[in-house]
């Protein structure tokens, strides 16, 4: 997976945080992961489609997601997994996605993503096709943000 795939991910998913959820949004490291994987307590996929074809999972622990909803809700809230709880959880989620793929489009990538799923509880397990990810880690006071990107360049078709 090309490098400027993975960096088009990571100045919107500050910028969106930071805008969002008026907190900074600390980038920790990224590593090399296999394209098997188990779910977070809340994992939003969105796919990608285009130039790029692929997805990208956002997880989240409960905690963190009680505190993203309730900062964009602006009311404290008790369950994470209701309606307008997993609404604003993939919005989130569609915003970042979203300012990426414009930078992917900027880079001669243009494309389009998908609707977000949201699965919970914790412990599923997916395989994708795309081969291995790249699992990037951000930090941040609201909690820890885990981005799983596989993205690979569509086969042509003529």
């Amino acid at each position: 997976m090309k490098e400027q795939y993975v960096n088009s991910f990571l100045a919107p998913a500050k910028l969106v945080w930071e805008k969002e959820l008026k907190q900074s949004l600390d980038f920790t490291r990224a590593e090399l992961v296999s394209h098997q994987f188990t779910t977070e307590d809340i994992t939003t996929i969105i796919g990608i489609s285009g130039k790029l074809e692929g997805n990208v999972l956002y997880g989240l622990g409960v905690d963190t997601a009680k505190r993203i909803i309730t900062i964009m809700l602006g009311e404290e809230v008790k369950t994470w997994n209701d309606d307008l709880g997993l609404s604003a959880l993939g919005e989130l989620a569609n915003i970042i996605t979203g300012n990426a793929a414009t930078r992917l489009s900027q880079l001669g990538y243009p494309g389009q993503i998908s609707l977000p799923v949201m699965i919970e509880p914790a412990g599923r397990r997916f395989t994708t096709n795309q081969g291995p990810q790249i699992l990037v880690h951000f930090t941040s006071k609201v909690g820890e943000l885990r981005v799983r990107i596989s993205l690979k360049e569509a086969q042509r078709k003529d």
